[in-house]
């Protein structure tokens, strides 16, 4: 057998690695898992599961939807193709001419690439070899790309530095229309199709052998170890990786296509086809159901690649028909009816870049996603999640703290182009995103995206109609989500409320079964964060500083309650706090189980095995978590052993902070003045235990007062008044923002030196797992109101204000059975009762009528 240098570096790292094994079996090895459906069964179509839960299909037939907004692709071997066609450039470069955006984001664009272009950075010396034809030193240089010359100012997580970069060159040589800049970059592009080819040759060389290479190429710190045993998938196998991501090369192709020769063409297509061809990729070996968040949306690259060549010499048409069916599979399983993705906004996005475009081109080849229902009432998520005030967005799980990039509503814009909705949601993620500078990339969207589909919103008086339209409350029955608004306008109220019953094994979701944001007053109160997945960093009650268990159970949702006066849910997450999901035991205890053999699932083998030894008397089998909706999404889908994440089998529940009972009420109660209820009835045992009731804030927000019962928050630390003694005092500037906390009720012990006391704290955001190894995310601030009791009894009114306006007058009746809230011009009167399950019902009565019970 000949190597060419590339391939030899890449078969002796297979050698060397340890990574792989010989096969003794004289035909060609297994490349899936045993009980699998082979790549070529299932892109001939072959399907191994019962059908999936059926799921209403509607479309939008107004709003103004273009369903030709995309165009049409042009005949095979004209280029560009992708997402748009050559008629399509004088558009393209009269948007980044004339719409704002489009000059900021191409300017971003260039400078960014002129930095990269630098004398010795890592980039140059990579492009200097690609010009003069030499793979062995741009492959030796790509696989240390961070030693490969000086920093050339591009470091993205999950996106390889150097192939970007390049697919910007490409795309703007196109743009300027620059022949020469065309020319070179043609003969760059196919340099590194040989490199490619090279790595994909010596991948099926070694394949063929039993060796299995290491991911070495670009590899992404979060990415699991790849094994080219497994070379029929191109996540498992390490091709994506060996292949310098997706879909990289293949804009390069179509970018840079009309300046290649024909020899040129013939390389960068071979290559690209040697990639797809007889290939599948995340989602593939999975019922259509399980193909429902981020990562499955980051597998459309390999749709994007798949169009790249179609109608071209040595195409495989059916990758393409395969991933657009696990990308429709995505639309429909991954989003709920209302419009809610299964993580949190921002963390949405992440999959979005890749599936996005994917989308597109599946409309420009007739099959048009866009007008989808589910699909379009994602608008109606991100809507309701702006703060009042605008530029900021709040939903739940990873993410949560952040919202749509900027490319989203920039492609609904483009199928919706008069739907006033898409600009609202586009105006406060530009205004999030870079709040009135130049640079709108935001290190989020893609750069060259946003220069493709670019266009300036709506006035702000338009979008904000589009709003106001929608109405006051946002619920997902699917999820267990809750967002209430008081009205429409920068100082209203909002509450959202969640308890997620969508939990089928490990995923994006937190601890935080019944967690609460707050704003009002111009300024968010209570707050979400990125990544802290306790309950010690999120909105719910902590018991001896315990919380829910994670990965975290699903909750139950018990009822939502919603008219004009008043938007009340109610929800039960017992199940949360009193076990967690051990999420790989039960697809890694069995030490016959194939995934245990290769060198991807290692990681995962570690765990059980730690787990098991740790936990001898625990019988996992028995706790299997039989939930009805956990049973629903696995039973009778078990064949193939499919996977979450390709990791991921069923969960099991195991003990962790056992409860007798959890209810958590939570509402938003409209009027002159608005504001929210929240209610905890929470019990461990019938021994005390010290419950804090959290609530995580903002860095800049302070204590004003504390009263007893009566809290009071604010902002600006900086107008305090001190005393020789250290005591303080802060006081408020007229206007200023507060939040008004009464505590209505909360059991006390009788001895009082027993109770910690109300607090707001600064601490650090560290994860308390794998201790002191947990991620540290830097500091937090957190409110904490606590009870040293046997059930806390928590009954918290929460006034978001302005310093100056009137605080309402509160009182309980004899009995304390009623409380009364009253201002000159309002007066309601809420109820509390006892309910036979342990939860408190409330009653909420003004001007004699009931406004809201639960």
């Amino acid at each position: 057998m000949s190597l060419k240098p590339v391939q030899y570096r890449w078969v002796l790292a297979a050698l060397l690695s340890g990574m792989g094994w010989i096969t003794h079996a004289d035909a060609r090895p297994p490349a899936e898992l045993p009980g699998e459906l082979t790549a070529e069964q299932i892109l001939n179509g072959q399907y191994l599961w019962p059908a999936s839960p059926e799921i209403k299909i509607s479309r939008v037939n107004d709003k103004g939807f273009d369903p030709d907004a995309f165009g049409q692709v042009p005949a095979p071997g004209i280029h560009p193709r992708i997402l748009f066609s050559p008629g399509d450039l004088p558009a393209i470069r009269k948007g980044v001419n004339d719409t704002d955006l489009g000059r900021k984001a191409y300017a971003n664009l260039k400078q960014r690439n002129a930095t990269a272009r630098q004398e010795s950075t890592a980039f140059s010396n990579v492009y200097t070899a690609l010009l003069v034809g030499d793979a062995a030193r741009v492959d030796e240089l790509l696989g240390n790309y961070r030693e490969a010359g000086a920093d050339d100012g591009t470091s993205w997580h999950h996106r390889p530095n150097f192939e970007y970069i390049l697919m910007l060159e490409c795309f703007s040589a196109l743009v300027d229309d620059d022949a020469r800049k065309g020319q070179e970059l043609a003969k760059a592009v196919t340099t590194l199709a040989q490199v490619y080819q090279q790595r994909l040759d010596a991948m099926d060389t070694a394949f063929l052998s039993g060796l299995g290479i290491p991911n070495s190429v670009n590899r992404d710190g979060n990415a699991m170890p790849a094994n080219s045993e497994l070379n029929s998938d191109v996540w498992r196998s390490g091709r994506r990786q060996a292949f310098g991501g997706e879909p990289w090369f293949a804009y390069m192709y179509d970018f840079a296509y009309n300046w290649m020769d024909a020899k040129q063409q013939s390389a960068c297509r071979k290559a690209i086809n040697t990639y797809i061809g007889g290939r599948t990729t995340m989602g593939s070996h999975m019922p259509h159901h399980f193909r429902n968040w981020n990562w499955v949306a980051v597998g459309a690259g390999l749709l994007l690649n798949a169009v790249a060549t179609e109608g071209e010499e040595g195409h495989d048409l059916r990758v393409y028909e395969h991933t657009k069916e696990i990308q429709t599979d995505y639309v429909t399983y991954g989003w709920s009816q209302a419009g809610s993705s299964r993580e949190a906004i921002g963390y949405t996005q992440f999959g979005l870049r890749w599936s996005g475009p994917a989308m597109v081109a599946m409309a420009r080849r007739g099959h048009n996603l866009w007008n989808r229902q589910n699909w379009y009432n994602q608008l109606e998520w991100y809507a309701h999640a702006v703060q009042p005030g605008g530029g900021r967005f709040i939903s739940h799980g990873d993410g949560g703290h952040d919202g749509p990039q900027i490319l989203t509503p920039l492609m609904f814009k483009k199928a919706f182009p008069q739907d006033r909705l898409v600009d609202y949601v586009y105006r406060n993620a530009l205004e999030e995103v870079n709040r009135g500078n130049d640079y709108v990339d935001g290190g989020r969207g893609y750069v060259m995206l946003q220069c493709l589909y670019a266009a300036d919103p709506a006035t702000e008086e338009e979008a904000d109609a589009a709003r106001a339209a929608l109405g006051h409350t946002f619920f997902d029955p699917e999820r267990g989500s809750l967002i209430a608004n008081a009205g429409f306008g920068a100082d209203e109220v909002q509450l959202q409320f969640e308890c997620r019953e969508d939990a089928f094994t490990a995923n994006h979701q937190h601890a935080d079964r019944g967690a609460f944001t707050l704003a009002g007053a111009g300024r968010v109160w209570g707050i979400e964060h990125f990544r802290g997945v306790e309950s010690r960093h999120h909105n719910v009650v902590t018991i001896d500083y315990m919380g829910q268990g994670y990965f975290t159970p699903p909750g139950r949702w018990l009822g939502l309650v919603d008219d004009e006066s008043a938007t009340f849910g109610f929800c039960d997450a017992k199940h949360a706090y009193d076990g967690y999901w051990q999420t790989t035991v039960t697809g890694f205890a069995d030490k016959n189980q194939p995934r245990r053999h290769y060198q991807r699932w290692a990681q995962y083998v570690d765990k059980t095995d730690t787990w098991l030894a740790e936990n001898p008397d625990v019988d996992w089998q028995a706790h299997i978590d039989r939930t009805p909706q956990v049973e629903k999404y696995w039973a009778g889908f078990e064949a193939g052993d499919p996977r979450m994440w390709d990791e991921y089998s069923r969960p099991v529940h195991v003990p962790h902070n056992p409860v007798q009972k959890a209810f958590r009420s939570a509402g938003l109660v409209r009027g002159t003045h608005s504001y929210a209820l929240v209610v905890d009835d929470i019990r461990k045992d019938d021994a005390p235990h010290t419950f804090d009731w959290n609530m995580m804030v903002d860095p800049d927000v302070e204590l004003v007062s504390v009263k007893t019962d009566e809290i009071l928050l604010g902002g600006d630390p900086a107008r305090q008044t001190g005393s020789f003694t250290y005591n303080f005092d802060r006081k408020a500037e007229p206007g200023d923002p507060q939040l008004y906390i009464k505590v209505l009720e909360r059991s006390l012990p009788e001895n009082m030196f027993n109770n910690p006391q109300i607090r707001l704290e600064t601490i650090e955001f560290k994860d308390a797992r794998n201790w002191p190894d947990g991620r540290s995310f830097g500091l937090v601030k957190r409110l904490v109101v606590p009870s040293f009791s046997v059930e806390p009894k928590f009954k918290m009114l929460l006034f978001p204000h302005r310093q100056g306006d009137t605080l309402p007058e509160i009182a309980w009746n004899d009995a304390r059975t009623q409380v009364s809230v009253e201002w000159a011009d309002q007066k309601d009167v809420i109820s509390f009762a006892d309910g036979e399950d342990g939860r408190t019902r409330v009653k909420i009565v003004r001007d004699g009528k009931t406004i809201t019970e639960l």
